[in-house]
């Protein structure tokens, strides 16, 4: 089995307690700004084991489990428990969001990918297309909390 690892970092002018009402008290919320996302509900409370369902353009219909949420650390990750795009047999993200001086703060993720056997071959451009997408949520979020509309 061949495993892919993209690091995505984004350094935010806001508050990480803020980063952390949107992207971690917000989490079933993400519709309201990530890209690609249509709609996201809940069910349960913000734990682990909660399930978050996201509808997709792409997708369609995605289970995505908490199997972490950290309040105090600011911290969370998830796994996609189906609907995976074709050429993954597992997709983890794990999320922080740390404090840096002067009120500023850095979304920092990391996300798992474990290829499918016929997905090996297209290693580098699953990478690159993966990270790519990464880097735009990751600038979606930042620009949703800079935006001085919505602070």
């Amino acid at each position: 089995m061949s495993e892919m690892t993209i690091t995505t970092i984004v350094e935010i002018d806001a508050p990480a307690s803020q980063a952390w009402k949107l992207f971690g008290e917000g989490f079933g919320s993400w519709a309201d700004w990530a890209p690609g996302i249509d709609k996201s509900t809940m069910s349960g409370p913000l734990a682990e084991g909660a399930v978050r369902v996201n509808e997709t353009p792409s997708l369609g219909t995605v289970r995505q489990e908490l199997v972490r949420f950290d309040r105090s650390g600011h911290a969370l990750a998830y796994e996609m428990r189906d609907n995976l795009p074709p050429f993954f047999s597992r997709l983890r993200n794990d999320w922080t969001i740390q404090s840096l001086s002067g009120d500023r703060c850095r979304l920092e993720g990391e996300a798992l990918f474990e290829l499918r056997p016929h997905a090996v071959p297209m290693r580098d451009k699953l990478e690159s297309k993966m990270g790519m997408t990464l880097e735009v949520f990751a600038m979606a979020f930042r620009d949703r909390l800079q935006d001085p509309r919505t602070a």
